[in-house]
C-alpha cells in the first residue's frame, strides 16, 4: 500500500486558479491521505524512480535515476539510458520483468512507455 499521488489530469481537472500540482499527496472523500495498491501502485513507484534524481530520496539516498552522473550532459546513448531506467524499474517491488520502448523527438526530449509485469501477473504501462 502505497501514498496516492495527484497526476496532471487531476491538475487539469482542478483548473488554473487551483493549488492542485502534480506528484502532490491526494486525499480521499474524508479528507485523509488517500493510499493505492496493486498495478496503480507499482506503475507510481517506478514513474517515482524514474522522475527522482540518484541521491534526493529523503529516507533513502539509494532511490532514484543517476541523471546528472550518467545521463545528463553526458554522452550517453540510447542503449545505455534503456539499462539504466529499466534497472531501476525492475527493482521496484512486486515488478518481475519490464522492457521500454523509447524515441527522442526533434527537440531532443526523450519519450517512451515502459512495459511492467508484475509478480501477480499484472500489467501496467508507465508513460514519460
Amino acid at each position: 500500500m502505497d501514498l496516492l499521488l495527484t497526476t496532471d489530469e487531476d491538475v487539469e481537472q482542478a483548473g488554473p486558479k487551483s493549488k492542485v500540482v502534480a506528484w502532490d499527496l491526494k486525499v480521499d472523500i474524508n479528507g485523509n491521505i488517500a493510499v493505492c495498491e496493486g498495478a496503480y501502485s507499482i506503475a507510481q513507484q517506478a514513474a517515482n524512480e524514474i522522475k527522482l534524481f540518484a541521491g534526493e530520496g529523503w529516507y533513502d539516498l539509494t532511490q532514484g535515476t543517476p541523471h546528472f552522473a550518467q545521463i545528463l550532459g553526458t554522452n550517453s546513448n540510447l542503449g545505455l539510458i534503456r539499462n539504466i531506467l529499466l534497472d531501476r524499474v525492475n527493482g521496484v517491488n512486486n515488478v518481475r520483468s519490464s522492457d521500454i520502448d523509447m524515441y527522442v523527438d526533434s527537440s531532443r526530449t526523450l519519450h517512451g512507455n515502459i512495459f511492467i509485469t508484475s509478480k501477480d501477473g499484472e500489467t501496467v504501462n508507465v508513460v514519460y
